[in-house]
């Protein structure tokens, strides 16, 4: 019929645990009051990712802990994307994207969150 009835980024998709995309996607996924606060997600009307995650967790009977092992690498992984971002914008001005630059602070925030929820999921002291 021509309707679209999925999205999929197949550079950042992985092939195995579904968790894994569910994973990442929560670390992408902006609330109200998180940098950058014009994210999508974070308007009113879009579920936190305390609600995406218990919905997904009871519709799939899949464990808490194991989501949050993938939302921490999500997080990680996005602390390493904007950190070569950063090493390639100081090897060449050139590379700046118009939106900015990520910061050290906002690398340090990203890793911090990373840690937070390692902590939350049971996966650290």
């Amino acid at each position: 019929t021509g309707d679209i009835r999925a999205v999929l980024d197949w550079e950042l998709a992985t092939l195995g645990d579904p968790l894994a995309d569910v994973g990442s996607s929560l670390a992408y996924w902006t609330q109200a009051g998180e940098v950058p606060d014009d994210a999508p997600t974070a308007v009113d009307g879009f579920p936190t990712r305390a609600e995406i995650s218990a919905e997904y967790l009871a519709v799939s009977g899949r464990n808490k802990r194991t989501l949050g092992f993938w939302h921490t690498l999500g997080l990680w992984k996005i602390a390493i994307i904007a950190e070569g971002v950063r090493r390639r914008v100081a090897d060449n001005p050139a590379n700046a994207a118009a939106h900015g630059v990520p910061t050290a602070r906002d690398v340090q925030a990203i890793i911090d969150q990373g840690w937070a929820v390692a902590r939350e999921s049971g996966l650290t002291s």
